[in-house]
Order: structure tokens, then sequence, then C-alpha cells
């Protein structure tokens, strides 16, 4: 069995430090569990060193095998797999882990330590166990996850029926399918995407303003010092991240668009952003040059498989081989239960190309139609693959003895109607 601790974004040095002792370590061999997961954040411990630059350490400890890492830009695939969670006792965290049924062990931090910690923790207690850190080896002995009551499934019908049972009259224009001409894609794309995004900048920018959890996590985890590009960058919402080292690591912006350029210079506050007019396809820099690239919601504006291979490829090529960290996201055929979209499907398993409306908000009878590729399930780390396969890099992790170049997809996930997947280069000689 599998045991997953998870710290969040914090730094819970005791956390870290009491799970990897004896006493907890026995705690876990005598409940059966045989391997331990361990998400550090900014913890400090006498491991911290192997993972400083966000590798995976592994070892056996105590008849149970041990990997630890800093962050991932999700946890869904670890707390699906875990037989039991322990965490700190953040709101988010809880709810999650609970509505997927798994056993937890709440930990709240006490240099963290607000009352609603313990209150939310004690208001859950039929569905939870909460613990001190000292008395940890005691609780993971005597927790019966039998005896909690299940946590009730979420019940977003109250949202639909305020929200998504609009009258005829303010309904939105559907998502219709469309189709490509190949002999010209770069040409589609300038009238189905560049054109409607100079057209809507200023409306679009007013609703992005709030950063999506898993990338800003992931933004987060990045060294100090590090330096990253905002592959489609549009408004800029990523640049200033992470708000809480503003400076200290550094996103320099892309994008095509002149009017959504004009907004992400000044991103966040009045500080001058660096931003760059130019393609996704484009090699506007030296291979290898950044720690870091993200991708968000851009890749799927592509109207081609070789295009979209090929700005993945861009991505590959323009981190560092040895540790350089990507994230990708595009939308999804799969929406869901709150999406007001609905997608056509031609259950090819290779996506569906669509037009989505953007209707202005000053002038509803004016509907631009922007071009998309909606990706299927496993399709985008099918076109990592590809993409990578060539660049000549090995997929798949780091294994010992290994030599050449290579690239690990850390996590593959669905969100929220996105796909998304993180990535890891590496380099052995």
């Amino acid at each position: 069995m599998l045991a997953f601790v998870t710290v969040g974004t914090f730094q819970f040095d005791r956390l870290v430090q009491t799970v990897l002792s004896d006493s907890v370590l026995h705690a876990f061999t005598s409940r059966g569990y045989t391997e331990l997961v361990v998400q550090c954040g900014k913890s400090e411990f006498a491991l911290a060193g192997a993972i400083a630059g966000g590798e995976t350490f592994v070892e056996e400890r105590r008849g149970v095998r041990v990997e630890l890492w800093r962050s991932r830009a999700s946890l869904d695939a670890e707390y699906r797999r875990a037989d039991l969670v322990i965490g700190h006792a953040g709101a988010g965290t809880i709810l999650e882990v609970l509505r997927l049924g798994k056993p937890l062990i709440v930990v709240p931090n006490p240099t963290l330590l607000h009352n609603h910690q313990l209150e939310l923790a004690g208001a859950l207690a039929r569905h939870l166990a909460t613990s001190t850190v000292d008395d940890l080896a005691q609780t993971i002995a005597s927790f019966d996850p039998a005896v909690m009551e299940p946590f009730p499934p979420f019940d977003g019908s109250k949202f639909r029926a305020q929200y998504l049972h609009a009258p005829p009259s303010s309904a939105m224009p559907a998502v219709t399918a469309t189709t490509v001409s190949t002999d010209a894609p770069a040409t589609y794309e300038e009238t189905h995407v560049h054109d409607v995004y100079d057209n809507i900048a200023s409306h679009f920018s007013s609703t992005r303003y709030k950063p999506w959890p898993i990338i800003a996590a992931f933004l987060d985890s990045l060294q100090d010092g590090w330096v990253g590009l905002d592959s489609g960058t549009g408004n800029g919402k990523y640049l200033p991240l992470p708000v809480e080292r503003p400076g200290r690591v550094w996103t320099v912006g892309l994008d095509r668009s002149r009017n959504l350029l004009e907004i992400a210079r000044t991103a966040g506050t009045n500080e001058v952003r660096e931003v760059v007019h130019g393609d996704v396809l484009g090699k506007g820099w030296r291979n290898e040059i950044f720690d870091y690239a993200i991708s968000i919601a851009t890749i799927h504006h592509l109207a081609t498989p070789e295009r979209r291979k090929a700005a993945v490829e861009r991505l590959l090529s323009a981190v560092s081989p040895s540790h350089g960290r990507i994230l990708i996201y595009v939308w999804a055929t799969r929406q869901d239960e709150l999406s007001k979209r609905t997608i056509p499907s031609d259950s090819t398993g290779t996506g569906q190309d669509v037009f989505v409306p953007w209707v202005m908000s000053e002038d509803k009878t004016r509907v631009f139609n922007r071009y998309y590729h909606m990706f299927d399930d496993g399709e985008l780390a099918e076109l990592v693959a590809l993409a990578a396969k060539d660049l000549a890099l090995v997929v798949g992790p780091c294994l010992t003895g290994a030599l050449g170049k290579g690239v690990e997809i850390v996590q593959d996930g669905w969100e929220r109607s996105n796909h998304y997947v993180e990535l890891r280069r590496w380099w052995t000689q």
C-alpha cells in the first residue's frame, strides 16, 4: 500500500522530518504500507539538498520505498493512487482528498496556524482524523478509515440551475465543428486566431485576470534566479508570478498579438515586463537558453498536427537539457459539468477542430469565431512523445546508468476542461 504526504506550497519542516523518522516508518509498515511519497514544498530537512533543483529522490528506509520531491503541477494523480493521504490542514487539500473518497489524516501546521485550520478540521471530524506532529506515529497505528463517515459528493445542481439554464435570448452562440485547410494553415490561423485576438484584446484581457492554481503552483516551485518563457503569454497574467518572490523568477512573455502585448507589458503592476512580439513556432533565441517554459491555452490554436508538434519541439528545445521544466495546457473535448460549451466530436481519438465564438460585451451582435483544436484524452502526451522522438530525446524518467538526453512526463492530467502535461528535461553523460 502507498501513503502520500503533502505540505502544499509552504514550509512544514517538522512534518517532513517526522514522516521520515523510524517511529513513523514503523507505524507505516505495521499497517501494511510499503511505499511513502512525500511532497515536501519548501521544507528544510536532512535530504532537502537532494531535491533542491526539482529532482525526485528515492531510497529504501526500514522496508519502505521512500520518494521525495518538492512539488508537481497537480497532486490529483498522487491522491488517486494513494491508500492514505496525510496533509496539512489547508481547505483545498482537505476537500479534494475527501471528494476522492481517500482516507485522510490532517496535521495542522502551527507556523501557519490561524484558528480556521483547527475549526475546519473539527467541523469535518466525522470524515477525517486529526493529529499533531508528535502524535503522528500513534495516529497512523490506530487510524481506522472504516469508522469515518463518507464525504458527500459535490452537487452542482444549484449552480447549473442558476447559471447554466439561462433563457434562450441570452444563450451563447454554439461551438461548431470546422475543417482546416491544410494547404495554408498559417493563413488560416492569421484569419481565425491572430486577427481575432487583436480585435478582442481589451475585452478578452478583462476576463483573464486570475491565475489558475496549478500553473501558479508550478511557477511557485521554481528556483530563485531562473529565467523562463511564457510562449503565448496573452495579457501576461502569469508574468508577475510567483507573487511571494517578486523579481526572483523572471518570465519573458511571447505573443503574436501586439494589442495583448501592450497589456502584458505592465501585467500585475506598473512595472514594465519583458515581452517579445513573435510566433510560438519562431526561433527568436538560442536553444536551451531558458530554465523553464509555460504554454497556456496556446498550442490548441495551431491548425495542423504538424504545427502543434513543432510548437512542442520549440518548447523542448528552448529549455535547459539538464534541468529544464515545461508546463503545457490545452483545451479538452472532455468538458466538466460546469462548462457552458458543448463540443462536437467525431470520436476518432484525434481531437476536434472547432470555432469557439467570442461575443463582445458592448455589442452582442459582434461575434468573433476563434479556431481551436480541442484535444482528446491522451492526445497531448502522445504529441509530446512524437516531438521528443523528432529531437532524438528518450521519453521517460532518467534511470540509473542511462546515458543521453531525455524528457520525463512528470504529470499528465485533466482539470476543469483542460488537458495539461508537466515535463522535465534530463541529460546524463
